[in-house]
């Protein structure tokens, strides 16, 4: 079985910033999209929900608005999702390495980077994310770093890594 891959906002909000922007790459959005069609490539529901708080006209929040709802994978009424996101806030409470402040802000509701690792960790996905491994960081949990400590969780990769294993160089998908 191919493995299947869950996006973060931050390959989103990047995406469309710099490397990908609507403008003048339009080829990678479609990349994603087939993706998607091919199975293999979602994101989550948190995630669409930090896309579409963007202001009006922003083009990611338009493009998340445009997607297939089945792109974003259920999480909070997933009771499966929830049971792994309670051991992930366990694994983060009990953290001594992590300020505080760093672990109130991994617990905030709204965001997505908790219901990614749960997700990833029921269902068996690779977390596709931007953020990089800092294992002496304290003051924010890092997505890579959490994926690595929680257990049961697939390292992650970058939106790069990705491209190398499913993309041809004109953003054809290649399953």
């Amino acid at each position: 079985m191919d493995e299947k891959f869950i996006v973060d906002a931050n390959v989103f909000v990047q995406g469309k910033n710099f490397h990908y922007n609507f403008d003048f790459c339009e080829g990678f959005w479609d990349w994603i999209r087939a993706g998607f069609d091919e199975g293999l490539i979602y994101s989550i529901r948190k995630v669409r929900s930090e896309l579409v708080e963007g202001k009006q006209g922003d083009k990611a929040r338009a493009w998340a608005e445009a997607m297939p709802p089945e792109f974003f994978l259920e999480d909070e009424d997933d009771s499966s999702v929830m049971a792994a996101y309670a051991e992930v806030m366990q694994w983060a409470a009990a953290s001594t390495h992590y300020s505080e402040r760093a672990k109130q802000e991994f617990a905030e509701v709204k965001r997505a980077d908790a219901f990614l690792l749960a997700y990833a960790k029921r269902y068996g996905f690779v977390i596709v994310t931007q953020e990089q491994s800092k294992p002496e960081q304290k003051k924010r949990i890092p997505i890579p770093d959490a994926a690595n400590s929680i257990g049961g969780i697939k390292p992650t990769l970058t939106i790069y890594e990705l491209l190398r294993r499913h993309a041809k160089p004109t953003f054809v998908f290649n399953p």
